[in-house]
This record gives structure tokens, C-alpha cells and sequence, in this order.
């Protein structure tokens, strides 16, 4: 399968495609320039309709049932709702050098979000979790550049992302009350990084794979289903609006490719106050 171009405009690290289906808009970040865009899908093309831009870095983005959005910005989150931002306090540690990099909603709504090291240390990073009320938790330690997330159609395997040292893990999780299991090596990638991934509703796995310009669909032991290919090789994630498949990629823009199934369906963010470990 072939991704076709579905934006104009060239991004320095598109990220985190989402979409959010009570707001029929589609979310995305830029890291670097801290900018989160709101687009509209109109006739095979993608509109940008608005856009955010916080101070610093942004990881993640994610639409909340009240039509606000959660960012996952430098070291901390923050919300932009209809009022403005509103910024929570500093969630990764004081005097490292790490930012929150990529996020997504559990199946009962809760943020998850992970960080990764900018000064090249391994193993210290995270993976923190929004709880229901406020409080932030650590899910998985021992990280280097924590990425995608994803969880099964049944909602008790998460899918997490190291892309240093290539490794997707699996993980028995109980969406009620976030308990987590052991965590497995599910897939490990050696020609490229695996960077953001969808679950599709047949409970396979959509993996972009940085380097090697393709997101390929992955049974959840890892074999090779099928590939998407894209003319640049920084493929950063991938998001399902319906049966297709949108894109995100670092240096070139927004791509989609009509995959003939459907991913499981986005959970929004269920609004807490912002809190801290």
C-alpha cells in the first residue's frame, strides 16, 4: 500500500494523530515549534482549522469530552479549553534533561504520556499516568525514548513504545482500575525505530517505523501483515479515521491510505484537575 500527501504544509515533527469523533476534527502536534493543530477532512484533503501553540515543546495531544483538549507539553500538561490554557504543575523531575514525547487515552479515559532523555542517558525515563482524580502515577520505569501507545479491541493488553532500544511491549492492563502486569517483548524492530502505533479492530498493530518510511501492520506477535510505504523515511505515527489510515512524519506532511479496516475507537480524555506525582 501506497500513502498519498493529504496536507501542504511541511511540519519538523508531526506526532500523535488522533481523532477525536465528537469533535469530527483531527489532532496533531508539532514537537519542536510546540504548536497542536486542529483539521477537518473535507473532500480527500486536510483543512487546518486552528491552531495552539504552548511555550517549549509539545508531546502529545488528546480531545477530552468536553470538547477541551489535554497537551502533554515539556514537563508538565495542560488543557486548552474554550477559555484558554490552563497549565498544571511540572510533572517529570527538576534538573534532567527529559520532555514528555508521545501519549494516549486508556480505555476508561485516563491520560497516559511518557518522556524521554535529550542529553543521551538510557534506562531513567518514564511513563506516567493521569489518574480520575488528578493524581499523577508512574506505569513503567526503565525507559529510554518512551513512544506509542496502544491498547487491544478488549482493552486489557497495552501496547508501549521504547524506541531506543526497539522494543514494543505488551502488557496485561485492567482498564477499571489501571493495574498493570509484567511487561513482554512483543516486537522488536532492527531496521529502523518503532516510534507510534493504532490497534486496528482485528487487534493487530499499526506500527510507524522511523528510518525505514513505512507504518506496517503487525500481528500481536510481532509477524508482518501487510506494509504502508511513504516517500520520506521519517514516518513518526498513525491514526484510523474510519478505514483510513492518516500519517504523521517528521520533515514532509500529513499522508492517508485507505487500509480496508478500521481501528478501535478513540477514547477521550475523561477531565481531572492537573495534578502532580
Amino acid at each position: 500500500m501506497i500513502a498519498e500527501s493529504l496536507s501542504t504544509e511541511l511540519y519538523e515533527l508531526a506526532e500523535g494523530p488522533v481523532w477525536d469523533p465528537l469533535g469530527e476534527r483531527l489532532l496533531w502536534v508539532d514537537i519542536p515549534t510546540g504548536r497542536i493543530m486542529e483539521g477537518r477532512l473535507r473532500m480527500g484533503a486536510l483543512e487546518v482549522a486552528c491552531t495552539h501553540t504552548l511555550p517549549g515543546t509539545v508531546g502529545a495531544a488528546v480531545p477530552g469530552t468536553d470538547g477541551s483538549i489535554l497537551v502533554a507539553a515539556r514537563d508538565g500538561f495542560a488543557v486548552v479549553g474554550l477559555t484558554g490554557v490552563t497549565t498544571g504543575p511540572r510533572v517529570l523531575p527538576e534538573g534532567v534533561a527529559s520532555r514528555f514525547n508521545d501519549g494516549k487515552c486508556d480505555p476508561a479515559g485516563r491520560f497516559l504520556a511518557g518522556s524521554l532523555a535529550l542529553d543521551g542517558r538510557t534506562g531513567e525515563e518514564r511513563l506516567y499516568r493521569l489518574e480520575s482524580g488528578g493524581r499523577v502515577s508512574v506505569v513503567a520505569e526503565g525507559l529510554t525514548v518512551s513512544n506509542g501507545l496502544g491498547w487491544s479491541p478488549d482493552g486489557r493488553t497495552m501496547y508501549h513504545v521504547d524506541s531506543r532500544p526497539g522494543v514494543v511491549w505488551a502488557q496485561p492492563y485492567d482498564p477499571e482500575t489501571g493495574r498493570v502486569g509484567p511487561r513482554r517483548a512483543a516486537i522488536t524492530v532492527t531496521d529502523g525505530l518503532p516510534d507510534g502505533l493504532s490497534v486496528d479492530v482485528e487487534g493487530n498493530l499499526w506500527l510507524a517505523v522511523w528510518g525505514a518510511g513505512q507504518v506496517r501492520r503487525l500481528s500481536p506477535d510481532g509477524r508482518l501483515l501487510d506494509a504502508v510505504s511513504l516517500p520520506v523515511p521519517k514516518v513518526s505515527s498513525a491514526a484510523f479515521v474510519g478505514e483510513t489510515l492518516v500519517v504523521t512524519t517528521a520533515g514532509g506532511g500529513l499522508f492517508a491510505v485507505e487500509v480496508g479496516v478500521a481501528g478501535v475507537p478513540t477514547t477521550l480524555w475523561r477531565p481531572v484537575p492537573l495534578g502532580r506525582p
